[in-house]
């Protein structure tokens, strides 16, 4: 019986063994820190039973030589990282997260930075504003792509946009936030109020609120500032809640991290051989979630007083069957006369811009929640499911399950495809 006993237990261990020689080492380098790559690359290791070395993240050190199973990168123009990733990238599967990077023959997931510039442009325009600015860097992928796509897209509504651009100081001690605070404090003061301001993410916006404030600008009434990335604590907690555009880094960190097992999976023969190098040449882009609107833009640019007073009667009612006579009365003006308001303050009639309203709580609620369409179709007015399908695909050209799915679930389709 002892003998049995003892063997059992020599088999349970040597498949305990053959398990932990089959775990998969992965080496985490970050450029630069966010929670969400750490949550997404996480989440994706515990379904997958990886290992992840994580020593490069928690205290900044790498290893002199790495010969793992795979790595998951992050911003490659850091010149100590960039040495280091240089000198490993070719001994094992690599993957990198984001658009910063200057390898194009490795395999990439990344942030569709056009589509974030585009939905800042139409957040501003929907919104009435007549003067835009972007603020950030003169350098990288991730700056151009977005300040290309918002500064086009204000361009196809006849709208300028000034560029604000700060370069780097030959002097790092020039290269400071209070030289950088003097600056934008200088820029904001040469620009047409009220303004529309986007902002490269998140912290550049919570440096433009400082200043803002310190100059003594209203925010959002004198200047509308727009961030990306959506960090909750960091928009939440400033002295006026940041309005972001929420880049889905989550799910991108994720995405990788599947991107990088499939090309750790590798297999034999010519074929494979084949399917992992144009896995390693392909390119996967994970779609936006959207704008999550807080303080900072939730003013709109109007000066009609009869049209501020349809547009509050509208933001509050907006759940309820609403027709043209209701928002007129509300507003203290005929119908015809308050069509014609609209038409010079926003370029659209009063139903259209309850329409917009609509939509942008259906799609806060379909990416924020797990409530069923009908629920999310009563919440906001709609009345029926029908009736809201058919409006969504005419805006997003894709039904409100699909715009979830692609929000939510994401790019599974896509990297499958890969």
């Amino acid at each position: 019986m002892r003998q049995r006993t003892h063997g059992a237990n020599d088999r349970t261990f040597n498949a305990e063994a053959r398990n932990l020689k089959k775990q998969r080492n992965v080496l985490v380098v970050l450029g630069w820190y966010d929670p969400r790559i750490i949550e997404g690359v996480g989440r994706f290791a515990r379904e997958a039973g990886w290992h992840l070395e994580m020593r490069a993240v928690i205290e900044g050190a790498l290893p002199s030589q790495w010969r793992g199973d795979g790595m998951l990168v992050n911003d490659t123009t850091v010149p100590r990282l960039e040495r280091f990733i240089q000198s490993q990238i070719d001994l094992q599967p690599t993957v990198l997260i984001g658009s910063n990077h200057r390898h194009s023959h490795v395999s990439a997931v990344h942030e569709d930075n056009r589509e974030v510039g585009r939905l800042a442009a139409v957040h501003f325009l929907e919104r009435g504003h007549q003067n835009f600015a972007w603020l950030g860097p003169a350098q990288g992928t991730v700056e151009l792509g977005r300040r290309i796509s918002f500064v086009e897209t204000l361009g196809a509504a006849g709208k300028p946009c000034q560029i604000l651009e700060w370069r780097r100081e030959g002097s790092a001690r020039r290269e400071t936030w209070e030289h950088r605070r003097k600056w934008i404090a200088s820029q904001l003061g040469k620009t047409l109020k009220p303004l529309a301001l986007f902002c490269l993410d998140d912290l550049v916006a919570l440096d433009a609120l400082e200043v803002c404030l310190d100059m003594g600008l209203r925010v959002p009434e004198d200047v509308a500032l727009m961030g990306v990335g959506n960090m909750e604590l960091a928009c939440e907690c400033a002295r006026i809640p940041i309005s972001s555009v929420d880049e889905n880094l989550t799910e991108i960190a994720y995405r990788a991290a599947e991107v990088l097992n499939r090309l750790m999976e590798g297999g034999k023969g010519a074929a494979a051989f084949e399917q992992k190098e144009n896995l390693e040449r392909r390119s996967l882009v994970v779609p936006v979630k959207g704008v999550f609107m807080r303080r900072s833009t939730e003013s709109l640019a109007v000066t009609h007083m009869g049209v501020k007073k349809a547009l509050l009667f509208m933001g509050g009612e907006y759940a309820r069957p609403l027709g043209l006579s209701d928002i007129a009365r509300a507003a203290g003006l005929s119908a015809r006369a308050l069509q014609y308001a609209f038409q010079s303050e926003l370029r659209c009639s009063p139903m259209d811009q309850l329409l917009k309203i609509r939509l942008q709580h259906v799609v806060h609620l379909l990416v924020a929640t797990e409530q069923k369409v009908g629920t999310v179709a009563e919440k906001c007015g709609f009345g029926t499911v029908r009736h809201l399908h058919r409006c969504f695909v005419r805006e997003h050209a894709c039904s409100p399950q699909a715009y979830r799915f692609r929000a939510k679930g994401t790019a599974k389709a896509d990297s499958e495809r890969l």
